[in-house]
């Protein structure tokens, strides 16, 4: 019998590749795997069910059966985007897996408790349910297969999405968690920066927006513009000033999977070989953990 992982990405790892060497293909079906691996190695409290809840503004829910001794993944139906379910579902099953025992009356998360962390408690659960579903649903060697030498484009992205079953959201925040290019991914709300992400070159250009930034005039200006940005394949040029004050920057704007939220991908393809100390490596969840501990982290 397998050991159980020390950490939320070894979780991941762990499943993803249980799936893919069963003869499974892409993407993962959470649901499956759910059912049946709790049921082998944790019989004594498995996922019973995973159904549709019908509570409107709640996208997932982890409760416990008494009367059945087992667990309830409950998602909301309502959502029309079937990537955004899936990852539900992962964190849904990652709470599941990392935090049933630390919190036997389960878990109910809307999409901004899935992004922000406001609390020391908060940042720590979704951090790690987030970081479990991005593992397992985005199996890192293949991923890089599907964007080694490809120019980055919302098509590829959108390739990504479809072939993982993951949210529009998550899979650029993989892209940019997994490139070598100087790269910044930032959702924004009203006209102003929820988090930023940068890859990890880009943090090496200091390339990195708090919560409550301002987000630049021009790109509010696209972004209100145009019906349908999502359409749009290429990326548009922006000046130094805008995202890094020296450097050249191209930008993709895309109307988020997430409710009311704007994503802007941006790129510094002018940054060539950065000549600083090197940062260690941290994937895109722990460094939004880390950075939420010690900025004005708010929605």
């Amino acid at each position: 019998m397998m050991s159980n992982p020390p950490t939320p990405a070894a979780w991941g790892i762990q499943l993803s590749q249980l799936w893919l060497e069963c003869g499974q293909g892409l993407p993962i079906s959470v649901r499956e795997i759910a059912l049946e691996v709790t049921k082998t190695r944790f019989p004594d409290d498995p996922v019973g069910i995973i159904k549709g809840h019908g509570v409107a503004g709640i996208d997932g829910m982890l409760s416990k059966r008494k009367s059945k001794g087992d667990w309830c993944i409950s998602y909301d139906e309502a959502v029309t985007v079937p990537g955004r379910i899936n990852f539900t579902l992962g964190h849904e099953f990652g709470h599941y897996l990392l935090h049933r025992k630390t919190r036997e009356e389960g878990f109910q998360c809307c999409q901004a408790e899935m992004l922000d962390y406001e609390s020391a408690e908060s940042r720590k659960f979704e951090s790690e349910a987030n970081k479990f579903a991005s593992y397992l649903l985005m199996p890192a060697t293949d991923f890089r297969d599907q964007v080694e030498g490809q120019i980055v484009t919302l098509d590829l992205l959108g390739h990504c999405a479809d072939r993982y079953g993951t949210s529009f959201t998550a899979t650029a925040l993989k892209w940019v968690e997994l490139t070598d290019q100087a790269a910044l991914l930032a959702v924004a709300r009203d006209g102003f920066i929820c988090w930023s992400y940068p890859s990890r070159r880009a943090r090496l250009l200091r390339a990195y927006l708090p919560s409550g930034t301002p987000v630049p005039q021009s790109s509010l200006d696209r972004l209100n513009s145009a019906v349908d940005i999502n359409r749009r394949n290429q990326g548009s040029r922006v000046h130094p000033g805008v995202w890094h004050p020296a450097l050249e920057a191209e930008e993709f704007v895309i109307i988020s999977d997430h409710f009311d939220m704007a994503i802007f991908l941006v790129q510094f393809p002018c940054a060539g070989m950065v000549e600083q100390a090197e940062e260690k490596d941290r994937d895109a969840f722990t460094f939004l953990e880390n950075r939420a501990q010690g900025l004005n982290w708010t929605r």
